[in-house]
């Protein structure tokens, strides 16, 4: 038998071992496999046979911190350089997943490398024998993992517990845990122990400790959730509280929680407090109640007030009607008693007499515009078309205008509708633009600006002029009934009450800005949905 015959004999009975072994050749060539390492690597022996070792299993790109490929090399060289065993230290060598093209299957092996001799002691082959731990070295690294989690684990456990008594402690909340069914204090943060600074509390009962609180709901209640296991919350609960030893009981108010805490078998073995004082919010909220009801007692009042004032504004407004017109008529006809046209004495009274029915009239009528002010505008009224109505103003002003040789220039395309009653709107504009006019410098003509625009859910109307203008001190009073500034031109004081109580009527406002001998700015506020 010749040696090649003899060889392949050999590597045929190595083929059937039921170890793992791996015949190279002294190139590196993968001769023969025994059926174990097939099964252990995922392949066949006809897609190895012939294949250089480190084409027919290359590294894991995954894994190539593992640098398997190196370290087999490097054992192969040293076997064919000493001609001595290698036994490698476990190995992380991945081999390829021959039915998933491009990916690996995790594998761990121990490695060991025997050179084979002929009898002329030349190297024949090397055995490559590999044992499959990769089974105990996954369950190891799951066991160390598993172990490291737990270190963590125990490791944040201990840090939460350490935040948890730093918050219990430094917590503005009074806290306390009562265990054993006599809810003796096992644990008492700084907050709760200020509650009674010159008592001991742990280590006592609840009553021993705080005898005041038998036959309390307090007391009631932590029993309770101590027998059931059920939680309990109350707000703004008044306790008496003696809080030092020759103090008087003190009213103080509390909201807490009352929690059951269960040990390992389940069972309530103690019950943790969280209380808060809320003593200054209660008396403070009382004190509100109080005020509130000293302010509708006032509404009331104040609202009886107005009633008497409407009703002595109707009768201003229309019990003096007659006899006014009584009196004109007297000085009418004591008039026609004169004799002759030539004025008199008699005469000028008579006159005087009439100028000053004339005004006590104005003034009736303007004390009933008062009154229809105070009643409620309509709700159901259109909104009114901007433009026209200030067309119609023009032509009403336009005499003041021309004698003033004033100008009005408006700019209310932003605002083609406005939500307001059109009587309402003619009023306050009207007031607003005659008044510009009105209250020109003696030294300019009138420049009159209207402007509409939307503004935060407003509609916002500005008249600008530069006229006479006004001081901060005439500013704060400017908008109040009867009050006027300037006596060179006829007027009621009336106007700018008026269009105050139109915004007002409308849930809007009126601002002013002006400048003494520059002009005025009026703003008026009126919401988009004042009216419907």
């Amino acid at each position: 038998m010749d040696s090649s015959t003899a060889l392949a004999q050999h590597l045929q009975a190595l083929e059937s071992s039921p170890d793992s072994y791996l015949v190279l050749s002294p190139e590196l060539i993968i001769l023969t496999a025994s059926n174990a390492y097939l099964a252990n690597t995922l392949t066949r022996r006809e897609q190895v046979v012939g294949q250089y070792v480190f084409d027919a299993f290359p590294d894991n790109p995954a894994a190539l911190e593992a640098n398997a490929v190196r370290n087999l090399r490097a054992s192969l060289e040293q076997v064919l350089a000493t001609a001595q065993p290698q036994r490698m230290r476990v190995q992380h060598y991945d081999v390829p997943d021959r039915e998933n093209h491009g990916r690996f299957v995790e594998r761990h092996w121990e490695v060991l490398n025997t050179p084979v001799f002929t009898a002329e002691n030349h190297l024949h082959y090397i055995i490559h024998s590999i044992v499959n731990v990769t089974e105990a070295v996954q369950m190891n690294k799951a066991l160390h993992l598993s172990q490291h989690r737990e270190r963590d684990a125990l490791a944040e456990a201990e840090r939460e517990r350490h935040r948890l008594s730093h918050l219990m402690l430094q917590a503005p909340a009074a806290i306390c845990l009562h265990s054993g069914p006599h809810l003796v204090y096992e644990f008492v943060n700084p907050s709760y122990q200020q509650l009674f600074p010159d008592r001991e509390l742990v280590g006592k009962p609840l009553l021993e400790a705080v005898p005041e609180l038998h036959g309390t709901t307090i007391c009631k209640q932590l029993q309770e959730v101590y027998r059931t296991g059920q939680s309990r919350q109350e707000h703004d609960v008044l306790v008496q509280l003696v809080r030092t030893p020759q103090a008087s009981p003190e009213d103080s108010y509390f909201t807490y929680t009352f929690q059951a805490r269960y040990n390992k078998h389940q069972q309530v073995d103690a019950v943790y407090v969280f209380a808060i004082e809320v003593t200054a919010q209660v008396k403070n909220r009382q004190q509100v109640l109080a005020l509130n009801q000293e302010l509708d007692q006032a509404n009331q009042q104040l609202t009886r007030v107005n009633a008497d004032l409407d009703s002595f504004v109707y009768m201003a407004a229309h019990d003096l009607k007659g006899p006014i017109n009584n009196l004109e008529g007297l000085v009418h006809i004591l008039s026609d008693l004169l004799p002759g046209p030539e004025p008199t004495e008699a005469g000028t009274v008579l006159h005087m007499m009439q100028e000053s029915v004339t005004r006590f009239q104005r003034t009736l009528v303007q004390l009933s515009d008062v009154l229809k002010l105070h009643q409620a505008h309509n709700p159901s009224a259109p909104p009114t078309e901007l433009a026209t109505v200030v067309n119609d103003l023009r032509q009403d002003l336009l005499p003041a205008l021309q004698q003033t040789g004033g100008v009005l220039e408006v700019d209310a395309t932003a605002c083609p509708l406005v939500s307001v009653p059109a009587k309402s709107l003619r009023s306050l504009l009207y007031n607003l633009l005659s008044n510009a006019i009105k209250y020109h410098h003696p030294d300019r003509p009138p420049h009159v600006y209207l402007n509409c625009q939307t503004k935060d859910g407003f509609w916002h109307l500005t008249v600008q002029d530069n006229g006479l203008g006004l001081t901060a001190t005439q500013q704060a009073s400017l908008f109040t009934l009867f009050r006027r500034f300037h006596n060179h031109v006829e007027g009621s004081g009336m106007g700018l009450y008026t269009i105050k109580k139109i915004a007002e009527n409308l849930g809007g406002r009126v601002e002013v800005q002006s400048e003494l001998g520059v002009g005025s700015t009026f703003s008026v506020y009126i919401p988009t949905q004042a009216i419907k």
